[in-house]
Order: C-alpha cells, then structure tokens, then sequence
C-alpha cells in the first residue's frame, strides 16, 4: 500500500509540475515565436531561427537539426541501457514493470545511491575557499605559461577584494589584470561571473591597452579563524568562470569590439567548458583541495572518481531530455504555425525511447529559455560540451598540465577572441574538422 501511495504522489507531484505555467504560457509563447517569424522576415529571412542563427557557428537552422537529431541517435543506445537499468530498478522496489516520466528523475536518483559511494557532506570539508583559490591560480598559471601577482595596498571597492596582475612567463609582458571579488555580502549581485572592466586592444600611437575584468561570487567568509568550506559544485563554477577570465587577459585581438569576451555565442562556453574537465581528475583536483583541519591531506583518488561517475552517470537519459527540448526550440522557430503541445507530443516518445508525455502537461510551459534569451539557440550549451568534449579528449586527457599544449590552445584559440570565426580557430587548432565521437564515447564510457 504504502509503494502504491507513493508511485501515485510521485505522479501527482509530476503532473502538476509539468502543468507550471499552464495553457497561458504556451499560448504567450506561441504568440512571440508568431512575432519573431514576422520581424525576421521583414528583415528578408524565410524564419526567425535563420536570423537568428546566421552569424553563429552552425550558420543554419538545417544544420542545428541535424545535429541534435544525430545526438540523439547516437545517445540512444546507452540511454537504452540506462532506461532497462531504471525499469529493473522499478520492479524491484515496486513490482511494477511501467515506467513513465515521472519514475526517471526519481529512479535516477535511487540509482545513484547504489552506483556512487560519495558523502556530499564529507566532500565539502576538502574544499576550503582559500585552498581552492590559491589551487585554481597555480593549475591555470602552470597550464598556460602565466604568472599572476596580486599587487597589495591598492585602492578597491571592498577590503576582500583582491587584485592580480597577468603576466606572461616567458616574455614578462603585461597582459592585464583581474580582480577577485568572491566572497558573499549584503547588496552584492548573488551570481557567480565575470564581468569585463576593460577590453584589450592596440592603441593609435602603437601601444596596447590590456584588459580587465571581475570574477563576482557570493562564497561563505571565513568565520572564528576557520576557513569556510565550498560545496564541489561552487568550485567547478568558480574555475568555469575563472576560465573566462583567463580567456578575457589573454586576448590579443587588435580591436576592442573583438577584445575578450565579445565572442561568437557557440564559441563563448568553450574554453570554459573544456577547462571543467579539471575539476574531476585527481591531479588537478589535488592540488585544489585539503582537509579543512589539516591541509596536506588532500581529497582521495577514489572520492575524484565517485565525483566523475556521478557526474556522468545516466548521462544518455539526461542529454536526451535537453536535446527534446532544443528541437522543440528550433523547429517552432524554423516553422511557422505549429502547434507546441501536439509537436511535444510527437516528439516526447520518439526521443524519450518510447516513454510517453505525461498526460496533461506541457514542458514548454516552464522552460524560460525558449520564451528570452535562448530563443532559437537553445542548442547552444549542448553544442558547446560537445566541441570541448573533443577538444580535451584530443589535446588533453592524457597530461593534463602539458604546458606545450596549454600555450597552443592560449594562443591558438583564446587569443584571437572574436577576430576570427570560430569553427576556423577549433579547425586549426585540432587540425581536422571537430567531431562529436569524443563527447558520445566518454558519456557511453562513463554512464552506467
């Protein structure tokens, strides 16, 4: 009784999250991407996602489709895996052999207790912030032949910020600054980013003005003498954003409008991306980390691996609710006049491996992206994984800290910054076409 009460309460809790929003939003939503194809085709586009596309990377809707409907495909066979391993699961704890929408993110989770041997909590405690910092600046100084030096008694907005001055190792040329912002306040702005003070660019008279930017956090202050602790998913945010900063300093474009992070939307997230792979390989991640009481033990090579596993774990089933989503995105923005629930319907079993929408809800209702910000380029952020997925797994799985081949990639594909088309920078860099076998692989690698 008590099994069938829940697997009722889970679906009731399903539906009525699926329903946030409701037939409002949709009929709101329906009426922008109405607005959208017009504007577009004033401007002489056949669509809104043409406009919308043309100066990114993948350059045409078409191309955008192809590429979230080959993921898909080519996730569908360890995504299958991941689903018998969740309906197994289900007939086990409930003697029940289907599976809807609302079992997968619970059954995800219970799986997860089995699979990964990891305590949160326990994680936490090698994380302080300052280790964490003073590891994070070392990686990127040693990686890309930099040296960073924080300049005392300068005149700043708050006595916790910190300001460092870039250098390069080799020539020990100024390439510019950065200021850590980091630790939490009243009033502060509560997200963790970069925010550009100064972009570089050459000067008139032949000299160059060096860039500047802010990384903004809201990281716990240390308290009665004892540093204060970071849950693993702020220190993979603090190193994704620090990666903006490293790719902001160490731009050499000859404009300002081309400087640092003024960069092509796909391209963005890349190096970002690329450089999280960091926070889950134990020699990185040692060198980031150290028990709270005593410092020089650092975090076991086994705890790195649970945080990778469960990173990756289920990783099909997951990108496959993404990619869903995207192609909704793209085709209501590529086709005028569709119906957004009777399209989630079709599509919802053919990418979801036969698991039906749950009756009465509507995913696009509660999915922001698709009304502002991300319209028409919801694929992005997958589109991003997948070219830092190949970049790592070519250049750097195997040594991690090879200066070589972090002096390449700086100033191969973070100094041009948006001076050049992007797919041309990752082109030459790799030397071949980039591929999405990489990202496949080391999901499928790693997911069960």
């Amino acid at each position: 009784m008590l099994l069938q009460f829940l697997s009722t309460a889970r679906k009731q809790i399903a539906v009525a999250y699926g329903q946030k929003g409701g037939k409002d939003n949709v009929a709101i939503l329906e009426n922008l991407v109405q607005l959208r194809h017009k504007f577009a085709k004033l401007l002489g586009y056949t669509n809104y996602a043409d406009f919308a596309i043309e100066p990114r990377m993948p350059k045409t809707s078409r191309k955008i489709l192809e590429f979230l409907e080959e993921m898909s495909e080519q996730l569908s066979d360890v995504a299958n895996r991941e689903l018998n391993i969740l309906k197994d699961l289900k007939i086990k704890e409930e003697g029940n052999a289907q599976f809807g929408m609302e079992d997968l993110l619970y059954y995800i989770k219970r799986a997860e207790e089995f699979k990964v041997d990891l305590d949160v909590g326990e994680i936490k405690q090698y994380f302080p912030v300052g280790l964490v910092i003073s590891g994070m600046l070392k990686i990127f100084q040693d990686l890309f032949a930099l040296r960073f030096d924080e300049i005392k008694d300068v005149d700043v907005w708050h006595d916790t910020v910190r300001v460092f001055s870039v250098w390069d190792a080799s020539s020990s040329d100024l390439l510019g600054y950065f200021f850590l912002d980091i630790f939490s306040r009243e009033g502060k702005y509560a997200h963790t980013c970069v925010v550009t003070l100064q972009n570089g660019c050459l000067c008139s008279n032949g000299t160059r003005k060096v860039p500047a930017a802010v990384i903004l956090s809201q990281c716990p202050k240390e308290f009665d003498g004892n540093s204060a602790l970071l849950r693993f998913p702020e220190v993979v945010r603090l190193f994704h954003e620090f990666s903006h900063v490293v790719h902001h300093v160490s731009n050499r474009a000859t404009f300002s409008r081309f400087s640092g992070l003024r960069l092509e939307g796909d391209f963005a997230e890349i190096p970002s991306l690329l450089l999280e792979n960091w926070c889950y390989e134990s020699i990185s991640l040692k060198m980031m980390s150290g028990f709270h009481q005593d410092i020089t033990k650092s975090i076991s090579s086994e705890a790195c691996q649970s945080l990778k596993r469960r990173r990756d774990l289920f990783a099909g089933l997951k990108m496959k609710q993404e990619i869903l989503l995207c192609l909704v995105d793209q085709i209501i923005h590529s086709s005028e006049n569709v119906d957004i629930d009777d399209l989630i319907k079709d599509l919802h079993p053919k990418v979801m491996l036969g698991i039906p929408l749950l009756e009465g809800t509507s995913p696009a209702s509660s999915f922001p992206r698709i009304a502002f910000g991300y319209d028409a380029v919801c694929y992005s952020y997958i589109w991003s994984e997948v070219f830092a997925a190949d970049l790592f797994v070519s250049k750097f799985k195997d040594d991690l800290l090879n200066q070589h081949a972090g002096l390449r990639f700086r100033n191969k594909v973070l100094a041009p910054g948006g001076s050049k088309d992007p797919l041309e920078i990752i082109t030459d860099y790799l030397g071949r076409e980039p591929s999405l076998q990489p990202f496949i692989q080391s999901r499928t690698r790693n997911s069960l």
